[in-house]
């Protein structure tokens, strides 16, 4: 199990490049460093589930607001895992319980949830650049960030993991973090990406 703090913000084109440049370490930013290497490009593809017909019922209902598998494409290789998520948004940043598993075939978990009365409501598809930071101090936390292409929108998304500080002050940081890179906390967009893309729950 694990709790994630996220902030997503959507993007201008042309801070999408910047942000781009700085991932690709094009251009540097003196008051962050890169953890663990490179930044690295996944196609995220996402198939997300429930029991009931509607959002409204699922969360009567108490279910988990996130039932997912998601595809990974890394360097030419897939790889696939199973997650639950409980969410929670506030002031527009999600704070989340997530536990994820590696799955070696997501058939097999289909078919778990199709026996189980689950169907198919939603699906989508992410191109994404990834890189983890941190302030150049050196403290905690470590930021995933990710630049992200959502049905031709375009997004900055980060977020930190169990990483030894409360959610007040991940979320401070994670304000901090955005503002670096001259962007608005103010901006940030607490819709899921269902909502976003105005998509209709099947």
């Amino acid at each position: 199990m694990g709790r994630e703090v996220e902030l997503k913000i959507p993007l201008t084109e042309s801070e999408y490049d910047f942000i781009f440049r700085v991932l690709h370490k094009k251009e540097r930013v003196a008051e962050l460093e890169f953890v663990d290497g490179e930044c690295g490009r996944i196609i995220k593809s996402d198939e997300y589930y429930s029991r009931y017909a509607s959002k409204e019922e699922s969360r009567a209902a108490g279910e988990p607001e996130v039932i997912r598998i998601r595809g990974e494409m890394r360097d030419g290789a897939e790889q696939f895992f199973f997650c639950m998520k409980r969410k929670s948004v506030v002031n527009g940043i999600e704070m989340n319980r997530e536990d994820e598993t590696f799955v070696s075939n997501p058939g097999v978990i289909r078919d778990v949830l199709e026996l189980a009365g689950y169907h198919k409501f939603f699906e989508k598809k992410k191109d994404v650049f990834s890189a983890f930071l941190r302030f150049a101090d050196g403290k905690p936390p470590v930021f995933h960030a990710e630049l992200e292409l959502l049905g031709g929108l375009r997004y900055f998304e980060v977020e930190v993991t169990d990483c030894g500080i409360g959610a007040d002050e991940a979320s401070a940081a994670l304000e901090r973090f955005v503002m670096i890179f001259g962007l608005d906390p103010a901006r940030r967009d607490g819709r899921s990406a269902m909502e976003i893309l105005g998509a209709k729950w099947k």
